[in-house]
């Protein structure tokens, strides 16, 4: 699981860094129903991403921290009484993610570069 959050806030970082970079350059006027990859970007960001980071990123890492010397990392994290919840959550948020994204290559008319939802 903490690859699985690591991986989606990398996710988060990478989105925030271009989103600052290019600014209005992402929200071009005009697009097929107004959709841009600046709103998709923010409303991910800010509704998708951050609600489970916020949450999860601490609680795991508590749980991280209570581990003993010599006991196996992997083993310690599925002994996380949260484990399963957490697992789940990150599954919903990976079928939003997928949403979003086919809402992208909708509006940017482009195909899609991944398999379908």
């Amino acid at each position: 699981m903490r690859e699985e959050l690591n991986s989606i806030y990398s996710l988060f970082a990478c989105t925030r860094d271009i989103l600052r970079k290019y600014g209005p350059e992402l929200a071009p006027r005009g697009r097929a129903g107004g959709v841009t990859f600046a709103g998709i970007a923010v409303e991910m960001v800010n509704t998708v991403l951050r609600p489970l980071l916020t949450k999860w990123h601490p609680a795991l890492a508590e749980w991280e921290a209570a581990r003993l010397p010599g006991d196996s990392v992997v083993m310690h994290e599925r002994a996380w009484e949260q484990v399963d919840v957490l697992r789940a959550e990150v599954a919903d948020t990976r079928r939003v993610l997928l949403e979003l994204a086919a809402d992208l290559h909708d509006a940017m008319q482009i195909e899609p570069l991944i398999g379908g939802t």
